[in-house]
């Protein structure tokens, strides 16, 4: 049995995590998740597209491999997991101001 990746696994929790912040009304930055969404999952697609795809050797001994999936799936999931992790952040260190502001935690 193929074990999955760590690196896949936190892609797919920051491309859960951002899509139900893009989808609820209420929450701040609602376009920046927006963004972080799209860019997940174009990001995810073509790296499940490059694996689907898979690589070969002709017989002269040339790869043929989606060398463009690959680096661009790569980029794009990091750039969604970035913004995702940048927006948790600052998430955290506005409730962590508002807190302090009101004086609950001294």
């Amino acid at each position: 049995m193929n074990q999955i990746d760590p690196i896949v696994l936190a892609y797919l929790a920051s491309w859960i995590l951002s899509t139900r912040n893009a989808l609820t009304p209420t929450v701040r930055n609602q376009r920046v998740w927006r963004v972080a969404t799209v860019l997940l999952t174009i990001g995810l697609t073509a790296l499940t597209a490059a694996q689907m795809i898979g690589s070969s050797l002709d017989k002269d001994g040339f790869l043929h491999e989606p060398f463009y999936l690959i680096g661009s799936g790569s980029l794009l999931s990091l750039a969604g997991s970035g913004i995702t992790f940048l927006l948790v952040l600052l998430g955290l260190f506005s409730r962590l101001c508002a807190k302090l502001e009101k004086g609950q935690w001294a």
